[in-house]
């Protein structure tokens, strides 16, 4: 949420010029393992705020995604453990993502576009 928060101050509505944003990190770090997930794996940086929210709540009701990423951190110290685990993580986040969107499509079948939730 607050890369998402630090995109949305930088790209307001009326922009008229290309905004890039660049996230740095520490190789190996817990830093670069969330941002490989939510941007490689599931893209998440081209959703709105509401809907990552919606997507992380379609995962499990008491899913708590910061909670989560330390405990994973924690639990496994050895690299391929911790590539394991977080490929999980990102898989199980895909899954919660691709419902979110068959939802979405099916709202549109029935209410048109013009439906918001």
């Amino acid at each position: 949420m607050k890369i998402e928060q630090r995109i949305g101050r930088i790209h307001r509505i009326g922009q008229t010029q290309d905004v890039f944003i660049f996230n740095f990190c520490l190789k190996g770090s817990i830093e670069e393992y969330i941002l490989r997930i939510l941007h490689d794996k599931i893209n998440m940086f081209e959703l709105v705020v509401g809907e990552i929210e919606t997507i992380l709540g379609n995962v499990d009701d008491e899913f708590d995604f910061s909670e989560i990423v330390m405990d994973i951190w924690l639990k496994h110290q050895v690299k391929p453990e911790l590539d394991t685990a977080f490929e999980q993580l990102a898989d199980n986040l895909l899954k919660a993502k691709n419902q979110y969107q068959q939802i979405q499509e099916l709202d549109e079948q029935i209410f048109g576009e013009d439906f918001e939730a």
